[in-house]
């Protein structure tokens, strides 16, 4: 696999901004590739994934490109105050990728996946452009910050910044997106979280949501807490997953 960091003009951000990125270095692996927008948490940037975890070798072999965008401590969302990470990501970044690489414009070439913020903005943009991603997962999500805006404070002053005051059941938050949503369009949906991580209960609370509306999805938990033992192991599950949503072979 090959490796670079990329900077542009963020025409979303009104900046200057960053994206890692790993893609095949084989001239045998076929192309158009398939694109894996893998996003990190609230704490990190586009360069943690590649310093934690083991994520290039995971894809090795792949006709896939892991594309590992900054997204700040912008949830991945379009701030009330602020900048418009939402935008960002969908349109400035992806657009990036596929112009830049041999990839497939598609819904059926994309996944997106994230961690704890991450997985929150995976899910969130997945389900409210469904028309995107072919397949979506999230590693100890913060699922239910915007339903639950107690928690959300607990972050800090982000969370007002970037929602608002009254965010609960408006266009962020996932479980209002799930009542919504035409079903028939909903990505190919995996969760999983450890048993000793503190957003448990959040992925638990989506998790019977998902169940109750007989919404297909895997849903999975492991020995573990928030942190990076955790998610460089899942992660691998997470690629076999979109290996098989996007139709990869090695």
């Amino acid at each position: 696999m090959a490796f670079a960091t990329i900077q542009y003009f963020s025409r979303s951000l009104q900046k200057a901004s960053s994206v890692n990125v790993v893609f095949p270095d084989n001239p045998d692996i076929p192309r158009p590739w398939s694109t894996f927008y893998l996003l990190h948490g609230l704490s990190d940037d586009h360069t943690i994934w590649t310093r934690r975890t083991s994520i290039e070798r995971y894809v090795e072999g792949l006709p896939l490109v892991v594309v590992m965008p900054d997204g700040g401590r912008g949830w991945y969302t379009n701030a009330q105050v602020g900048y418009a990470y939402e935008d960002d990501l969908l349109q400035d970044v992806r657009g990036l990728i596929e112009r830049t690489f041999p990839v497939r414009a598609e819904r059926g070439g994309r996944a997106i996946g994230g961690l704890s913020m991450g997985g929150f903005g995976a899910v969130k943009n997945a389900l409210k452009h469904p028309e995107l991603f072919a397949s979506v997962t999230s590693h100890s999500g913060a699922l239910g910050v915007v339903k639950d805006p107690a928690s959300g404070q607990r972050i800090g002053a982000d969370f007002s910044r970037v929602f608002g005051d009254a965010p609960q059941a408006g266009p962020e938050d996932p479980h209002a997106i799930l009542k919504i949503l035409d079903h028939g369009r909903i990505p190919a949906l995996r969760i999983d979280c450890g048993t000793e991580d503190f957003l448990l209960d959040q992925n638990r609370e989506f998790r019977d949501q998902l169940q109750a509306m007989k919404i297909a999805h895997e849903y999975q938990e492991f020995p573990g807490g928030h942190n990076w033992a955790y998610w460089d192991l899942h992660v691998q599950e997470a690629v076999a997953f979109h290996v098989r949503n996007l139709g990869l072979t090695r």
